[in-house]
């Protein structure tokens, strides 16, 4: 009798599996990124190129929608940033002087920078008569330049309305919480509606006589405080570095 040959079982190899599967993830990540980047809204375009770059300290290009975001990286995670602030301000700082030299307003804005943010400032004597939010006809050229300002950049802005310590008791406008509020939103309503900066950047904010930038003693510094302020912010985890950095243009001028 012979003994039949037994048939060892087979064990197909099947690492293929863990590549495969990494392939899946891959090209999930990279539909994911395009239906992400589909949208030509630069600010969300910005924001997930700007998410990118921290995760992979990858350094961004410039250039239109449609282009390559991204510059080759290390794969570590990014320590300081790729938010290139300086570069902005030099840019607005230079087209709002062109500007405003060309329609005889010069020193009628301050550009400015802090750490998380670039400033834009004018006297509220420029835009407004005093204790209202009807905004004057001589404020329309330099809130026109403004926005041309705001559009050199992708990112959010608040406007800020500011007054002096002087109390403020109307029917209209109880105190001045009501009236820095009224002529921030008159300033962004302005911008948005007849300028058209993109309202999805935009919002508003009232600090009444609490964030004075000069003294409330004199009533060159009250003239000072009454202001509004049109800020381009940046978020600060993209920006990294203790402290904050002021690189102020020419000297606000025409206030009084």
């Amino acid at each position: 009798m012979s003994r039949g040959k037994g048939h060892a079982e087979e064990h197909p190899d099947e690492r293929w599996v863990i590549s495969y599967a990494d392939l899946v993830t891959l090209l999930l990540g990279f539909f994911i990124l395009l239906w992400a980047t589909a949208d030509a809204n630069q600010a969300k375009l910005q924001r997930l190129s700007r998410g990118l770059s921290q995760a992979f300290n990858v350094p961004l290009k410039d250039g239109a929608v449609g282009g390559s975001l991204l510059d080759g990286g290390s794969g570590i995670v990014a320590t300081g940033t790729h938010v290139n602030v300086d570069a902005d301000l030099r840019a607005i700082q230079q087209m709002v002087k062109e500007k405003t030299e060309a329609a005889g307003l010069s020193g009628k804005i301050l550009v400015s920078r802090d750490q998380d943010r670039i400033v834009i400032r004018m006297a509220d004597n420029l835009l407004f008569p005093s204790a209202s939010a009807d905004m004057r006809d001589n404020a329309k050229p330099l809130l026109s330049i403004v926005a041309d300002a705001l559009k050199e950049t992708p990112n959010e802005v608040r406007v800020e309305g500011h007054t002096d310590n002087i109390p403020l008791a109307t029917e209209r406008y109880p105190s001045n919480w009501e009236l820095s509020s009224a002529r921030a939103t008159a300033v962004l309503r302005y911008l948005v509606d007849n300028l058209g900066v993109a309202p999805a950047r935009m919002f508003s904010a009232g600090y009444g006589e609490f964030r004075p930038i000069a003294t409330n003693l004199t009533p060159e510094g009250r003239a000072l405080n009454r202001r509004a302020d049109i800020v381009i912010l940046y978020p600060q985890a993209s920006i990294g570095g203790p402290g904050a950095v002021s690189t102020p243009s020419a000297p606000l001028g025409g206030v009084r």
